[in-house]
């Protein structure tokens, strides 16, 4: 593990010792350049610099305040990015201006080369500050702990010269997974979504950087079984990522027909597609949502972890199905941070659901090279997950995306509680009572062995019978919670079997 370079995200309190700092050293530098040529400071100057310094600090802090209440989100000044500044300036200026040559008397005065160049390079010293607290934002940085750097070329065994299949491949994690594969060169790349517009610009984006790798796109939905046969017939990977489900806990908690089926059925009819075909190897990914579920999208990714271990038992075939637990993937789709982002911009309120709120983070990239790694371990129906550090407070992102944003929190934007939505956690796991976290050979991958069995045939036949009764009307949308409940607790066993 390594962290990332240093970052400028200086506090409020901070940035206003640094306005000070910088309103004394124009004024001084100002005073050295004046007499520069003469090779010192006659003393008579330099008397009267001292008080100066301590007014120009005082002063410099005011013009800080005046540029960020001109850049405050939402302001008409502030959709041109130069004019706060300018105007601040301008002020500046004027007010020393005018109490040097109106309110001082001799000997008290600076000379006016002094009085106009130590306030414009104060002024330049802050606006700079701002802009480079104001940059477009690194997710890495947002991470309270250093970034993990997996190492992808360890599963170039298990990847290169292999028939790779992604579901979801339009999305963020999926798209990232095509990325990667590409760099251990796979001998080709076969992208599923729903999203036309999705694979579309995926196969615009990966044209430059797939060299000889063949990179096939096809529109199919995963949760219907006869197209996934048919795919998995005609393309026969050997290497399968299920990347694609419903993420959005509010939503899927709306709509749980819908979560059903694609996060359950679809993850069962990918993965009994790719044990028909004799895949060698398949990865679903899931979620820390899933560890003592409370939301229904909670719950159906609990399920699909329990079908990775099922089909992997009924399987006659030699392919190793594994999952991966992800905890918040910043940057993605379904991240929180765009949604902050855009608050921050359009001025505010941040909305956020409770002040202890707390959740895992992990990058992109980190996500993609654990799905990569955990394909390289020969576990059948294993389940890892990644050393991500301790639990972040979301309100502290919040706090970390203003002040990257160069803006202070609860004067340039405000926070708003909304208090936590149907289906949400305060906090999230990263195992259950009854498992276990185990180091792998990887350095931050972790094994989750369970203390429990799974009874693959009570599974099964409990999933079809929910889908045989879907299909025939026979269920109102508030039925599926209880029934997968209902149907976790007959297919876990307390003990798992030797």
């Amino acid at each position: 593990m390594r962290s990332g370079p240093l970052r400028f995200s200086p506090s409020g309190w901070q940035l206003m010792a640094l306005d000070a700092v910088a309103g004394a050293a124009g004024i001084a530098l100002a005073m050295l350049l004046r007499f520069v040529d003469e090779g010192s400071v006659p003393a008579t100057y330099l008397q009267r610099l001292w008080p100066w310094l301590v007014a120009a600090a005082v002063l410099q802090i005011a013009v800080g305040e005046v540029m960020n209440r001109l850049r405050k989100p939402g302001s008409l000044i502030a959709r041109r990015p130069v004019a706060p500044f300018l105007v601040a300036t301008v002020l500046s200026l004027l007010a020393v201006l005018v109490i040097n040559d109106l309110v001082l008397r001799e000997p008290w005065r600076l000379p006016h080369f002094v009085a106009v160049v130590g306030p414009l390079l104060a002024a330049a010293v802050s606006a700079a500050l701002r802009l480079a607290a104001a940059r477009s934002i690194d997710v890495e940085e947002l991470l309270t702990r250093p970034v993990v750097r997996l190492d992808v070329d360890a599963c170039a065994a298990a990847l290169a010269g292999k028939r790779v299949l992604i579901t979801g491949a339009a999305g963020s994690i999926g798209s990232q997974l095509a990325r990667q594969i590409l760099a251990v060169g796979p001998a080709s790349i076969m992208a599923v979504d729903m999203n036309e517009t999705g694979l579309y610009e995926l196969e615009g984006d990966l044209a430059a950087v797939r060299g000889h790798v063949p990179i096939h796109t096809c529109i199919a939905d995963v949760a219907d079984p006869r197209r996934m046969r048919e795919l998995f017939a005609r393309e026969l990977p050997e290497v399968v990522f299920h990347a694609a489900a419903y993420k959005h806990v509010p939503l899927v908690e709306a709509n749980p027909d819908q979560g059903f089926v694609t996060n359950v059925l679809g993850t069962l009819s990918v993965c009994e597609a790719a044990v028909a075909v004799g895949a060698e190897r398949v990865v679903v990914i899931s979620t820390d949502k899933a560890v003592n579920p409370s939301s229904f999208m909670g719950l159906t990714k609990r399920v699909a972890e329990l079908l990775v271990v099922a089909v992997g038992q009924s399987a006659a075939s030699r392919t190793i199905l594994s999952a991966v637990r992800f905890g918040n993937v910043l940057g993605s789709r379904g991240s929180v941070v765009p949604t902050l982002v855009r608050q921050i911009e359009a001025g505010g309120p941040i909305t956020i659901t409770h002040p202890d709120a707390q959740r895992f983070f992990m990058t992109i990239s980190e996500a993609a090279s654990l799905v990569l790694l955990s394909a390289a371990f020969g576990t059948a129906g294993g389940l890892f997950v990644l050393d991500m550090g301790d639990e972040v407070r979301i309100e502290q992102l919040a706090e970390r995306l203003v002040r990257l944003k160069g803006l202070r929190l609860g004067r340039d934007v405000r926070i708003e509680y909304t208090g936590l939505r149907p289906g949400e956690k305060m906090r999230e796991e990263l195992h259950a009572a009854d498992e276990r976290l185990l180091a792998t050979e990887r350095p931050a991958v972790w094994r989750v062995e369970p203390t429990y069995g799974v009874d693959a045939d009570s599974l099964l036949a409990g999933l079809r019978d929910v889908d045989a009764r879907r299909r025939n009307g026979e269920l109102n949308a508030t039925d599926y919670p209880s029934l997968l409940r209902a149907l976790i607790e007959r297919a876990v066993r307390e003990a798992a079997p030797v």
